[in-house]
């Protein structure tokens, strides 16, 4: 496959890096401070459910108005968890909670392979590339996290006005690395965002699906950025 590639994009969060304390993390620690008996293994569980039941109403989100979408998701996930009372205090405190951590550079950190990996890439002289649904907060955390040294071009949906899944923003990626979309691949977390808009604008995808949560979808899963071992063995 390494021979009919060019250029390797990336989403940000959730391929490259990741909050730290993780999503999972802040839901685990707010809902056992409030209830008792719950279990963080159930818990995940639960979140994953989530995750695949509103992917695709994620990807239709505009990244402005975002609350009423995150309130039918915890209310997905309190009603999954069988929690009945106190849902309005309890979702606020979960947005506050996530509103205070995700905005600091210093609460994202990279996965344990993924310096490896790029700098592999790099070697083999790949272009690499970042396309990202956010602010230029993906700038300042790859800066911070010194990743931005294995980039040739960032782009983020804020600065040039458009979203994954929209095919123009991958289409910008091409024409920044002056490469064929048909000899390109895109690496992310999202199925409808990552996978359905790569393949739309006609790029090759792969789903980086860490938590496990995708075992039956129609394209590649990975299950880090190990999977790209494979592509940097001399």
């Amino acid at each position: 496959m390494t021979e009919e590639l060019d250029l390797i994009t990336f989403d940000a969060g959730g391929t490259l890096f990741d909050m730290r304390p993780s999503r999972d993390d802040v839901f685990v620690r707010i809902l056992t401070e409030r209830f008792e008996g719950l279990d963080r293994e159930r818990m995940v569980a639960v979140l994953r459910k989530a995750d695949r039941a509103f992917d695709q109403e994620f990807a239709l989100q505009d990244g402005k108005n975002e609350d009423p979408f995150w309130l039918k998701y915890d209310r997905f996930v309190f009603g999954e968890l069988g929690l009945k009372t106190d849902f309005p205090v309890m979702h606020k405190e979960l947005s506050s909670a996530f509103d205070e951590i995700i905005p600091r550079v210093e609460c994202w950190v990279e996965y344990r392979e993924t310096k490896r990996i790029l700098e592999g890439l790099r070697r083999r002289d790949f272009r690499l590339g970042v396309i990202s649904n956010a602010t230029d907060l993906t700038r300042r955390v790859l800066d911070h996290l010194g990743l931005m040294k294995y980039f040739d071009f960032v782009i983020v949906s804020d600065e040039v006005g458009f979203r994954k899944p929209e095919s123009e923003i991958f289409r910008i990626a091409g024409k920044r690395a002056k490469a064929s979309l048909n000899r390109s691949l895109h690496v992310g977390d999202k199925y409808s965002v990552d996978v359905v808009g790569a393949r739309k604008a006609g790029m090759n995808a792969i789903l980086v699906d860490r938590a496990g949560a995708y075992d039956d979808l129609d394209c590649v899963c990975a299950r880090d950025l190990n999977y790209f071992s494979a592509f940097i063995r001399d």
